[in-house]
């Protein structure tokens, strides 16, 4: 310990009990790396009344090695309790799902430990620290046997910041003894030359190595003391760009394509840069750029109620928490603006009166764009405005994510009203089972599929026997539409090859048209799936309806389509499935077919539509399976729109349609009284 003489003096001298004692009164006294200001407890009682009372109960249920994972961020959130009669195992594996031991050996409740000791006083939380870690430290060495339990090189990165939080809370305990610390502090050097000993091209581009890397870098900052430091220090931030050149794309999105998996890898980065920050570190440029970039990620595609989508394996999690550290970090009036107005209860452990006052004072200001298209990962993600009472909806172009993404090309996502009318189905479990595949699978997603096969074959809980890719993706967005397509390659697999197409028209603030266009030489059976959050949902007049109170969804095919609706499953978070129900509109055809479907809000919008003839410059009539058109009137203002699946040729690419010649793939016709104005989508 080269920045302590004095300690390492009395080793040598052989007074270790002497030496111990000064080092604990070194830990105690030194700045914390995380908890700051804790004597403002004032502060936090007259604001989160309710959150530390929900702190002090899991505390005394940790206490009581009573265990049910519910914090917000928890990556496998557990809703049936478990509580170890006798001493913890942390082997124990009580539900079938090893994710749950991950979970234990996480440690994120011992925070809790920490935080009811502040709150209270109360020596027993501290004492229940003590003797769990001890426990943990004696009954878990190091060893080949158990990296596959409690050593996961994941779970070893990610405890590093759990325990040095929640050490952080007590360390003025009676309980934490000199013979202790040296106990923790060998563990988590052990963490440290663990972690340190490899960085494998999965770390490089998978979110367990931004996890590991983040570990290693806060025992850096924590055990500053140590020889290794400063050592730790540069390959942690060398292996974290490393990372984060890998894995975040252009658009900002972790490369996994999971919000929730985005959001982990953000939160140890957003962390390396409070504690760079803090500890005046000068970090690789691209690093702090690149979280920015991910902040924003974040805002791009955040729900009106503030949540992440649910997209892969995510949950329905509040992202305001994590955008408020980064408008805090980042000074960014922009993020403040979909995070937290005032600090909240988590970001307040981590900031100190300064902080919160500036933060407190940070102007709001909302992003200066409202519809986007993250090009890299393929989600474009449309709103009519940065209230909480605006229309969103989403467009799913691209695959890009391996284990964490799902089965979810040209997955179409509503949410309007407050509400979600059209949602993800969720991810549930990790455990290779029916549930897996099943919520993994196309028909779980707003998407489309041929002969009741899936788009990408499953294999197993991480991997597929075929993968299903997209081609061909094209948006367009202007403040009267928003415009997205793209081609799903699945089906070209087939002995008969299928191509299927979905294109998508969001005529603003509440009309959408979905055309999706299946070819093929011989006889299938194609379909469009929707899937509800609930059972408020019927067949109503040869088109799907929700029965809410007011504000209901109508899916209104505009060609002739079979319909049914099933009852099925949706999982807004891990380890949690509810009823829902899944609408199935289907055909059998040979050869081309297409499905042309109008969704709308008919207590809001006064909207009549039918399908109206296409013909060529020479007035010849055009069939289906070259080109379509739909005729609107939305509130009395007339829309007609043009879609072309088959041009006769490059040089004949003019239709007339409703008496107006116009030229190009994809074309909106909007007329007023006075005149008519054409908009080339696509040429």
């Amino acid at each position: 310990m080269e920045q302590v003489p004095s300690v390492n003096e009395k080793y040598k001298n052989n007074f270790q009990a002497a030496a111990l004692k000064e080092l604990l009164n070194i830990y105690r006294i030194k700045e914390n790396s995380y908890i700051q200001e804790i004597e403002n407890i004032a502060l936090f009682k007259e604001n989160h009344k309710d959150k530390i009372e929900n702190t002090i109960n899991s505390a005394n249920q940790v206490l009581n090695n009573y265990f049910l994972f519910r914090y917000e961020w928890d990556m496998e959130k557990t809703n049936i309790p478990h509580q170890f009669n006798k001493e913890i195992d942390w082997k124990a594996i009580p539900n079938g799902d090893e994710e749950w031991c991950f979970m234990l050996n996480r440690h994120r409740y011992w925070i809790d430990l920490g935080k009811a000791y502040y709150f209270t006083g109360k020596e027993k939380y501290a004492k229940g620290f003590v003797e769990q870690v001890t426990h943990w430290i004696d009954n878990n060495p190091l060893q080949d046997d158990l990296k596959k339990y409690s050593w996961r090189r994941i779970e070893a990165g990610i405890r590093c910041e759990n325990w040095i939080k929640s050490f952080e809370l007590i360390k003025n305990s009676k309980h934490i003894t000199p013979e202790f610390l040296a106990k923790f502090l060998n563990s988590l050097y052990q963490h440290g030359i663990y972690i340190n000993s490899t960085f494998t091209n999965f770390s490089k581009t998978s979110n367990w190595g931004v996890l590991e890397f983040h570990g290693l870098f806060n025992l850096s900052q924590f055990l500053s003391e140590f020889k290794l430091a400063k050592n730790w220090q540069q390959n942690a931030i060398d292996n974290l760009e490393t990372c984060i050149k890998l894995q975040i794309l252009e658009d900002g999105s972790q490369w996994e394509q999971s919000p929730m998996y985005h959001n982990e890898v953000f939160h140890c980065y957003l962390n390396v840069n409070l504690l760079a920050q803090r500890n005046n570190i000068e970090l690789p440029e691209i690093i702090v750029q690149k979280t920015k970039d991910m902040a924003y990620a974040n805002v791009k595609w955040q729900k009106p109620n503030f949540h992440q989508p649910v997209l892969g394996d995510s949950d329905d999690t509040d992202l305001r928490g994590l955008l408020t550290l980064a408008a805090l970090i980042f000074k960014d009036p922009v993020l403040k603006s979909r995070a937290y107005i005032t600090v909240g209860y988590e970001t307040q452990f981590l900031v100190n009166s300064k902080q919160i006052k500036a933060y407190n004072n940070l102007e709001v200001k909302n992003p200066s764009f409202l519809s986007v298209y993250q090009e890299s990962s393929g989600g474009f993600y449309m709103r009519t405005s940065w209230e909480q009472d605006a229309t969103y909806s989403s467009l799913h172009l691209k695959k890009l994510g391996c284990g964490h993404g799902h089965d979810n090309i040209l997955h179409f996502t509503l949410y309007a009203n407050n509400r979600d009318y059209l949602i993800d189905g969720g991810r549930y479990s990790y455990v290779n089972n029916k549930w897996r595949e099943y919520f993994k699978s196309n028909t779980s997603h707003n998407t489309l599929g041929v002969d009741n096969l899936p788009n990408t074959v499953y294999q197993d809980s991480w991997t597929n026997k075929f993968e299903a890719r997209a081609e061909g993706d094209f948006i367009k967005s202007t403040t009267l539409f928003d415009y997205g397509e793209a081609i799903n390659t699945a089906y070209q697999r087939l002995e008969d090859p299928v191509k299927l197409k979905r294109r998508m028209l969001y005529i603003k603030p509440n009309v959408w048209l979905l055309f999706d266009s299946f070819s093929a030489k011989e006889k299938h059976t194609y379909s469009q799936y929707f899937n509800f959050p609930d059972k408020n949902v019927e067949i109503l007049n040869a088109g799907i309806e929700t029965t809410f109170s007011d504000n209901n969804l109508r899916i209104q095919p505009i060609k002739s389509v079979e319909l049914k609706l099933t009852d099925e499953w949706r999982s807004p978070e891990y380890n949690l499935k509810v009823e829902n129900r899944r609408a199935e509109l289907f055909k059998e055809a040979v050869g081309f077919t297409s499905f042309i479907n109008l969704l709308y809000f008919p207590e809001l919008t006064n909207l009549k539509s039918k399908k109206i003839p296409v013909y060529s410059r020479r007035d010849v009539l055009l069939t289906d399976e070259d080109v379509e058109a739909v005729s609107l009137e939305i509130d009395g203002k007339k829309y007609t729109i043009l879609v072309v699946h088959n041009s006769s040729s490059p040089a004949n690419h003019f239709y007339k349609v409703n008496s107006t010649l116009v030229q190009g793939e994809v074309v909106l016709i909007e007329e007023s009284e006075n005149e008519k104005q054409v908009h080339i989508i696509k040429e």
